[in-house]
């Protein structure tokens, strides 16, 4: 039977941390590869339901808003014009002036935001600002056969 090795002989005690160094290199990878560094789609507040989601009640409420289509087109000169409902707005600040009344006269309008084909993403989110920027709170998009991209 051997005897113990003297324990306070410092040159035959070894660690090898090989193996451990490798498992944490590889969690260093793999949390790596799969960490989203994408910003959160939670910029536009928008309310999308699942089919069967939306209850009774709210399709009610829905159904009860006015709502009010808006939109959006280029001249061939590329001046952007607004049309909300019957009326013609020329700049956004007459589409504000536009957008004032409407919340005006009920708050709980829901503009729905039509914009045409050769529109620019601008123009839209013009649109938008300046209706969140008066106060109406239900904003939604539409999208028509002739403004989808093909």
């Amino acid at each position: 039977m051997r005897s113990p090795r003297n324990l306070n002989d410092s040159s035959h005690m070894e660690l090898n941390l090989t193996s451990m160094i490798d498992v944490v290199f590889l969690l260093l990878i793999f949390f790596a590869l799969t960490a989203n560094f994408n910003e959160p789609e939670k910029i536009l507040p928008t309310n999308l339901a699942m089919s069967g989601a939306i209850s009774s009640e709210q399709t009610q409420r829905q159904e009860q808003r006015t709502r009010v289509i808006t939109r959006i087109a280029t001249t061939r000169e590329r001046q952007t014009t607004y049309l909300v409902d019957s009326k013609r707005a020329e700049s956004l600040e007459e589409l504000e002036a536009l957008f004032n009344a409407l919340r005006e006269i009920d708050s709980e309008t829901c503009v729905v935001i039509a914009p045409e084909r050769d529109v620019p993403l601008e123009a839209v989110l013009d649109v938008y600002d300046c209706a969140r920027r008066v106060g109406l709170a239900s904003v939604k998009f539409a999208a028509f056969k002739d403004s989808l991209v093909r």
